[in-house]
């Protein structure tokens, strides 16, 4: 098959998409390199209107602004009303967290009242006042009430919470744990009932407020997030809620000594002191926090109320008390009478709750209209612009797009000779009126202006074609390989994909040139280049270097993998059979060398020299092989 035939270029062009990053041509089959994609197609004379052409790409022009404009003004709309309503899903959210915290703080402080009617319980004798039991299943009543309040405001919640859902039911199953202990302690005589059994199962009441402590944090933590004007009634109440809690735990701390008649051991000293030293922390907490909030007049008179009754009145009593357990031990009050004189003074701090609760509630509602407002307002503007938007577009077609439009088509007329047409009176006076007076010189200059630049473009086609690819083979020659070759290396590289170079060189060609001619060397050299774009793979280069040697870039490919397609295509042109004008066949092999590019290497040629220095090898050590670093390794 003589080498420059046209099936012999198509073979090796067939398939075969090289792109150049400078001069940005396509090698297609049937086509050489340098055919720009940005070069304009041929127009027909007859249609080679500047005026034609303005109108079409104008009115489609606009029709896509418009379009990209009318959809990103509707996107950004709907992302700030989606983020609008998401404000105001969340501040609901805040709100009904607000709620549920209120629930979960009554729930908790019915645990807490119901410790009073317990441990008076836990003083009394067998068969027991009936008064006392009748006190203690009140109390319980209430809080399972309570507690079935909170549990219906987590099944209707808006929100799930399975968090706090979780944490609620871990402390009812608490609650009846302790319970089932006091009642099995208060079901004995008073004689046997030891220190530690009664202690135990006081403890175990204190264990349901433990257990709803990270509900409580949670619903806190959540409600601060939204409405951070609230932050400081919500902290303030969360305090007042400790304050009550560890106020009934230092109560419950004369539990055992009032049901024992004994003095304070040394451990009820110290949990005593250490009680009313959080106690008092607790106090101090509160009036910090209560000074910021000294324009609520509810506020202060609720905290001066606590202070007035809980802590001037309720402990210096159990001051006394503890007094009173260090010494003789004769405390002339029992259980029962110390929860009469002790808990009604712990209504103030539960009162200063609500109070706090109630400021937090109020603030996150009125939060809650300010959101609501900016929302709708939000939908509003979103409404009024995309009105804006509508009318300013429909305005420019008006006044701009189809004037310029109709100015067009009189351009073409003119342009194609219709010198005849009647030039009407511009309706406003404008740049389109400008636009008319300079008809007659641009089709004087159009037409000669076009012919000059597609020769010199024809020109610089053909150049970048002869400069880029190889006359025999069709194949990218060496100037062309490297403007693919750098670019490839430099994006494989900045990406961190590998990249194999393959040289190969077809052994004994001189021989084959001495013994059947150079026609027939020029049919090797064709038939092993369409070889190769047969079976290479898709985004290979592979490039006529010089003489009998080829160039096969391989990206995305390790040095493994490469050594593998080089040696298929071995394989490949070993199996080739070149017919010669005697009617025999030309058997011909190949010697590979092969590498992989290093992130270290500034260009092609360091790998081109290394790769040399494996083919160098292929052939010192018999030819028809590849030869790697890899396989030196082996």
């Amino acid at each position: 098959m003589p080498a420059d035939s046209p099936v012999a270029v198509d073979r090796i062009a067939g398939g075969w998409l090289h792109r150049y990053t400078r001069s940005r041509a396509i090698f297609i089959r049937g086509e050489q390199f340098g055919k720009s994609p940005l070069r304009p197609r041929r127009v027909h004379p007859a249609r080679r209107s500047l005026g034609i052409r303005a109108k079409v790409r104008l009115q489609h022009l606009f029709f896509i602004i418009s379009l990209l404009l009318s959809l990103t003004v509707i996107s950004m709309t709907a992302g700030n009303l989606r983020g609008a309503w998401d404000d105001v899903s969340k501040a609901r959210g805040s709100l009904e967290a607000i709620e549920h915290l209120q629930v979960l703080l009554v729930a908790a402080e019915m645990a807490s009242r119901e410790r009073g009617p317990a441990n008076g319980v836990l003083g009394d004798d067998l068969p027991g006042d009936p008064a006392r039991r009748a006190r203690l299943k009140t109390a319980r009543e209430q809080t399972d009430q309570a507690f079935s309040a909170l549990q219906d405001a987590m099944d209707s919640a808006a929100m799930p919470r399975q968090g706090v859902g979780r944490t609620v039911g871990q402390a009812r199953a608490q609650l009846i744990r302790a319970r089932a202990a006091i009642d099995l302690t208060a079901g004995r005589p008073r004689s046997v009932r030891s220190p530690e059994e009664i202690r135990s199962a006081v403890s175990q009441m204190f264990g349901v407020i433990d257990a709803l402590g990270p509900a409580i944090i949670t619903l806190t933590n959540e409600a601060q997030t939204t409405y951070p004007s609230a932050a400081n009634a919500l902290m303030a109440a969360r305090l007042a809620a400790d304050l009550r809690e560890y106020a009934g735990q230092l109560g419950s701390q004369f539990t055992v000594v009032l049901t024992t008649r004994q003095p304070l051991s040394d451990a009820e000293q110290v949990a005593i002191e250490r009680l009313r030293g959080r106690v008092e922390l607790l106090r101090k907490q509160l009036l910090e926090r209560t000074a910021t909030l000294g324009d609520r007049a509810a506020v202060q008179a609720a905290m001066t109320d606590v202070q007035s009754r809980y802590f001037e009145s309720a402990i210096p009593f159990v001051e006394a008390l503890a007094t009173t357990g260090l010494n003789s031990g004769r405390y002339g009050v029992d259980t029962a009478g110390f929860a009469a004189r002790y808990v009604p003074d712990m209504d103030a701090i539960v009162a200063l709750r609500d109070v706090l609760i109630n400021e937090a509630l109020a603030d996150a509602r009125s939060g809650l209209e300010r959101i609501h407002g900016a929302a709708l307002w939000m939908a509003g503007g979103g409404l009024a612009t995309l009105t804006l938007l509508g009318v300013t577009l429909w305005m420019i077609h008006r006044r701009v797009v189809r004037p310029l439009g109709r100015t067009a088509q009189l351009i073409s007329a003119i342009a194609e000779g219709q010198l005849d047409l009647h030039v009407p009176k511009p309706k406003y006076r404008d740049e389109l009126a400008d636009v008319l007076n300079a008809l007659a010189v641009l089709r004087q200059h159009s037409e000669t202006r076009l012919a000059l630049e597609e020769e010199r473009q024809r020109l610089v086609d053909q150049l970048r074609d002869q400069s880029n690819t190889d006359f025999l083979t069709g194949l990218p020659n060496r100037r062309g390989f490297f403007e693919l070759a750098e670019h490839d290396l430099t994006t494989m590289h900045r990406h961190g994909h590998p990249v194999t170079l393959a040289i190969f060189d077809l052994d004994h060609f001189k021989q084959i040139n001495d013994t059947h001619g150079h026609a027939v060397g020029d049919n090797v050299l064709v038939e092993v280049a369409a070889l190769c774009c047969r079976h290479s793979r898709s985004g290979d280069v592979v490039a006529r270097y010089g003489g009998e040697e080829f160039l096969v870039l391989m990206p995305y490919c390790t040095l493994e993998d490469g050594a593998l397609q080089a040696d298929r295509l071995r394989r490949h042109i070993e199996a080739l059979r070149i017919p010669l004008p005697d009617g025999g066949e030309l058997h011909i092999t190949a010697s590979f060398g092969v590498e992989q590019c290093l992130p270290s290497d500034p260009s092609i040629d360091g790998v081109i020299s290394r790769a040399d220095e494996r083919l160098y090898i292929a052939k010192s050590s018999g030819r028809n092989r590849v030869v790697s670093m890899q396989a030196e390794a082996d």
